[in-house]
């Protein structure tokens, strides 16, 4: 029987992605590329192979590379009819549901597919609103039937553990990154009163942009501090803001800019700033590889899933999430001592290489659909359980 392997994930359009990189050569998100790459070689090893984005406008389009996209229409949290009558219209042999979306973990496995749950998800909120959102999830991941369980990051990873998935079940994945510290120059000094930030995200409160702003405000009666702002979201909520702070000239919102474009933005500026709040679900941004990559000095949040990679002082300066004012202070604290701005950019390259991990999506998802001793026995020498004693 030909393998079908569907991949499904909550947003996004891969449609959409794979114009943009034949028309422009380019890509809106880092991995968009890999993932289309990856895509194409499932489709040639194992005969046919989807990614289908929920919320996408409903589509289903073979690619020139073989593989095919789709889009449902539908937010599967809130009604997964219209996913799910996706989902089997592509009757997949091979299920890999790309976030929480219980629904349609359940939906494979009661059909007897090969079902995988791969994330780049947290799970660190307050044990009662944890089991609000996601108390059935550890259930359903720890069936038998869900033979790939997996999540971006090592924090990420161990918090499906402290959610009750087993540790012999989790992987901590990662995509590859071809930008590395050693490309740049390590940035001693920075010159002048004028302070040039940079935030590269989605622009939401959680993500913390609104405390940049109000750290922006805060810093120009001692620096003639500006801010860009290169994402999508809730842009006019935040350019009220700014006007209302009176700060509205001194913040730029460039709105969605090509991927390529990210490493040149961050080594124009004097620092990247990371100020996701505590509620952000993040796994671990792309964003921070792509700043510690740049050796422009980096300023975050203490988000738990930065624990352990980012060092205050030393590879970043950490500041306490959701505080406008504490995060201002601590740009200022970087920005008075040329020392500690020399000695993270320094450090950025111990930070860069201490997140990277030996598991990559592609390698992790055709080893799963492969299913032979050899990839069964990969996949469990690289779970948590299996990594703990190594630690």
């Amino acid at each position: 029987m030909t393998t079908r392997l569907l991949i499904v994930q909550f947003a996004g359009d891969f449609r959409e992605a794979w114009r943009l990189r034949e028309e422009t050569g380019t890509e809106t998100y880092y991995g968009h590329g890999y993932i289309l790459d990856q895509l194409a070689g499932f489709a040639a090893e194992f005969g046919e192979a989807a990614f289908l984005c929920a919320l996408a406008e409903p589509y289903s389009e073979r690619l020139p590379s073989g593989a095919t996209v789709i889009g449902a229409g539908g937010n599967p949290y809130r009604d997964p009819k219209p996913v799910i009558d996706a989902i089997a219209r592509f009757a997949p042999t091979h299920l890999i549901v790309h976030g929480p979306m219980t629904p349609l973990l359940r939906w494979g496995m009661r059909r007897g597919l090969a079902v995988g749950c791969v994330m780049a998800d947290s799970f660190h909120a307050n044990p009662l609103r944890r089991w609000w959102q996601f108390g059935r999830l550890a259930h359903w991941l720890n069936d038998p039937a869900v033979t790939l369980v997996a999540n971006h990051g090592v924090n990420a990873a161990q918090g499906l553990t402290r959610l009750g998935v087993r540790a012999d079940k989790v992987i901590a994945w990662d995509f590859p990154h071809q930008r590395t510290p050693e490309q740049q120059p390590v940035r001693a000094t920075r010159g002048g009163r004028a302070c040039d930030l940079l935030y590269v995200g989605s622009v939401e409160e959680k993500k913390g942009v609104g405390d940049l702003i109000e750290a922006v405000a805060r810093l120009r009666v001692r620096f003639d501090a500006r801010l860009r702002i290169a994402g999508s979201g809730k842009l006019d909520t935040f350019r009220a803001q700014a006007a209302k702070l009176g700060v509205a000239e001194h913040v730029t919102f460039l709105g969605l800019v090509p991927n390529a474009q990210v490493p040149a933005l961050m080594r124009e500026a004097d620092l990247v700033v990371v100020p996701s709040r505590h509620a952000f679900p993040e796994g671990l941004p792309l964003t921070l590889y792509e700043a510690l990559a740049s050796r422009t000095p980096t300023v975050a949040s203490d988000h738990p899933m930065f624990a352990g990679h980012l060092i205050d002082g030393e590879s970043a300066a950490i500041f306490r999430a959701g505080d406008g004012e504490a995060l201002a202070e601590r740009i200022a604290a970087v920005l008075e001592d040329s020392a500690l701005y020399a000695r993270l950019s320094q450090g950025s390259a111990g930070a860069w290489h201490r997140m990277q991990l030996p598991v990559k999506w592609g390698e992790m998802i055709r080893r799963w659909v492969r299913g032979t001793p050899d990839d069964r026995a990969w996949l469990a020498a690289h779970t948590l359980a299996a990594l703990e004693p190594r630690r």
